[in-house]
């Protein structure tokens, strides 16, 4: 839908400017966007700033909650890849001058326990996350226990062990129709500056996958209760009113927010890593980390520390992990070569054939 001239004259004769989500500003005359098709915010509500990206993840956890609860209402629940479809586009139609998505065709059985890379960057430094989607099912649990049928591993595992490979921390992204009370004031919904409270905000959370692998080495009973403590509102991974410095940029603080994320996870599974139980579950993960580690180009490889062999398995000072604990306890890194051509390039290649999609997020002046 275009805008005629006509408009325009009566949009220029009209009262105080009003704002579309997607964050055009429109004439007061106009009830929904004339090039979106969205409503308009009512007048007097606070303006959406381009590099806003926490108020708009806010939404899209909203719209998600609202999606989510219809579809289980309906019958007949929506997958994963259709609420990230739904929340790219959103995130592009607000901030189309700063993300740029790219969606891999994939065989269905390669798709099968396929995520996404979020890469955060500045056009010069930057991180990664590999990402898995997990809706909540009717009950509010999460099926964690998933076995990828064109692998036959376990899809926690390969998550780890495809972030690993890529040079990314693994998360997962929870969508969820249920609110909880999460503990402690600073997992509350929003809690932050821009956009007020609600419960709704939780249709949208993330966690460390290291969380997920630990209720699943144990056999946690309630192990959706277990990671739903770990978890928080992903707007909070991107909200500037929670920045560790004050001279710290956008970008560094949700490095900052990612790393802690990833410490949490870090710590909860060490607590399980010594257990008998758990014992043949690290040797094959450790495994298959070093034979795909061996595969991985030289210089995409991140170098590790040496480290004495120990007398006992702790999972969380093994090749692999120690790998992450590079990534995330260091200055913000250079952006690896493969990211790089992706910034400068319309051609993307998918490091493996799990990989749905790519994300890339400017977050130069937030």
């Amino acid at each position: 839908m275009t805008v005629t001239t006509r408009a325009l004259a009566k949009q220029k004769q009209a009262g105080p400017a009003q704002f579309c989500d997607c964050g055009r500003e429109i004439g007061s005359d106009f009830r929904f966007c004339p090039t979106c098709g969205f409503a308009v915010r009512p007048h007097g509500r606070q303006e959406q700033k381009p590099g806003d990206l926490c108020r708009t993840l806010c939404r899209c956890a909203e719209r998600t909650y609202e999606r989510l609860a219809e579809s289980h209402l309906a019958g007949r629940a929506l997958g994963e890849e259709s609420f990230t479809d739904y929340n790219l586009q959103d995130i592009r139609q607000a901030h189309g001058d700063r993300v740029v998505t790219q969606q891999y065709s994939r065989e269905e059985e390669s798709r099968n326990g396929a995520d996404w890379e979020w890469w955060f960057h500045d056009g010069t430094h930057g991180f990664g996350m590999r990402v898995q989607a997990k809706k909540a099912h009717k009950d509010g649990r999460y099926v964690l226990r998933h076995t990828v049928r064109s692998t036959g591993a376990l899809q926690s595992t390969q998550l780890v062990e495809d972030a690993a490979a890529s040079g990314c921390l693994p998360f997962y992204v929870f969508y969820n129709h249920k609110s909880w009370t999460a503990p402690g004031e600073a997992l509350a919904p929003a809690d932050c500056d821009h956009t007020r409270a609600d419960q709704r905000q939780m249709g949208c959370t993330i966690v460390s996958a290291l969380v997920v692998q630990r209720v699943i080495a144990e056999g946690m009973p309630r192990a959706s209760d277990h990671v739903k403590q770990h978890s928080l509102p992903w707007n909070r991974l991107l909200c500037d009113s929670h920045k560790r410095y004050e001279e710290d940029t956008g970008l560094e603080a949700a490095f900052d927010h990612i790393c802690e994320l990833h410490a949490d996870g870090r710590s909860d599974l060490s607590l399980a890593v010594e257990r008998p139980e758990v014992y043949s579950y690290v040797v094959r993960s450790i495994k298959r980390a070093e034979d795909r580690e061996s595969r991985v180009p030289a210089q995409d490889r991140v170098v590790l520390p040496d480290v004495a062999e120990r007398p006992y398995i702790d999972l969380t000072d093994t090749p692999l992990y120690r790998k992450f604990a590079v990534l995330a306890d260091r200055p913000l890194p250079p952006l690896p070569e493969r990211v790089r051509h992706m910034l400068h390039s319309e051609t993307f290649e998918p490091p493996d054939e799990r990989l749905a999609g790519t994300a890339l997020i400017d977050l130069t002046g937030c």
